[in-house]
């Protein structure tokens, strides 16, 4: 019987499942986290101890892996690109994303985000000149409608008694621009030549450079908030920042890589990330005390069916990466 169930956990622990599994219940917990930490401190503080934190797991985890060559031979080269992919993201994109969460519930934030697939789409037709058939069309339509759904943050039908009214418009935007920073950010890591783990290293890196300088003016320039660590916070803030940079931005991304490179069908493993928002609306509920609004269920589905319907365009695709998330 020993025998038999160390060969079953040996099995589990090979399958693709198993990681995505690991990586998606990662993710579930993070908009949570990022309430908590955005309770006591501002965006650029937080993505600053969240990077610090990512940039420690990763350099751990590559040391784990066997890559110390591989890390202090990078071609330098590589890393004119690789200072750009770091201030797209995590640089502009998690300040972005924070600032949306802290203007936002949890839930609005989060399901906003999710449209980032419907606008690489768009973004692939003029870039890459990809194009689309009438289904990848209706997939948008479908995406688009729910993020309608999801700004107006209350009953789905008042969208059609009383028209589109947004409530925190620049929440929404803000929020739907991180998923247009993170389209941008795929397009451009395509061409990357490094691999995955190490890139994601590097970006982290030169995000953090970007941190500092970006701290630093505003603490010269007076700015009432320019403090790294602001008076009265919390001990559960701070941790929370270092969550988000572990099991955020560090952890579940190369648990990801992981799950796909096991897999037998990337597609198939793929479309199982679209789990994680729903788990997440009940940690959201029930941790944050947020009402679960329907207009966020029903945008929410929308967006995942338009994108899982994207998947049956008869459109040539872009070619992926692992990090495709």
């Amino acid at each position: 019987m020993v025998g038999t169930g160390s060969k079953i956990a040996d099995k589990l622990r090979r399958s693709a499942g198993f990681y995505a599994a690991i990586a998606i219940a990662c993710w579930a917990t993070v908009a949570t986290a990022f309430k908590w930490a955005l309770a006591d401190l501002t965006p650029a503080v937080l993505l600053f101890i969240a990077t610090t934190s990512a940039i420690a797991t990763l350099f751990l985890l590559l040391m784990a892996a066997g890559k110390r060559g591989d890390l202090f031979s990078i071609p330098l080269k590589t890393l004119p690109r690789a200072a750009l992919l770091g201030f797209i993201n995590p640089f502009l994109y998690y300040l972005i994303l924070f600032k949306a969460y802290s203007m936002l519930p949890a839930q609005v934030a989060q399901a906003l985000n999710m449209i980032w697939p419907l606008v690489l789409v768009l973004l692939s037709i003029p870039v890459l000149g990809q194009k689309i058939g009438w289904m990848g069309i209706l997939a948008m339509f479908v995406s688009f409608a729910g993020a309608l759904f999801i700004a107006i943050q209350g009953d789905p039908l008042a969208l059609f008694r009383e028209g589109l009214h947004i409530k925190n418009p620049w929440g929404v935007v803000l929020a739907m621009g991180s998923a247009f920073l993170w389209a941008v950010y795929f397009l451009f890591n395509m061409k990357n030549k490094l691999p995955d783990d190490i890139s994601l290293f590097l970006n982290f890196l030169f995000a953090w450079v970007y941190l500092v300088l970006f701290l630093l003016v505003k603490h010269l320039a007076g700015a009432e908030d320019s403090e790294l660590i602001p008076p009265g916070v919390s001990l559960r803030s701070i941790l929370s920042g270092v969550y988000i940079g572990i099991f955020e931005m560090a952890v579940p991304f190369i648990i990801w890589l992981k799950a796909l490179k096991l897999a037998r069908n990337t597609a198939v493993v793929s479309s199982l990330i679209y789990i994680f928002p729903f788990l997440s609306l009940i940690l959201i509920h029930y941790i944050l005390g947020e009402p679960v609004f329907p207009s966020t269920v029903t945008g929410l589905v929308l967006i995942v069916g338009g994108i899982l319907l994207s998947r049956f365009s008869p459109a040539k695709k872009a070619p992926e990466k692992n990090v495709s998330f």
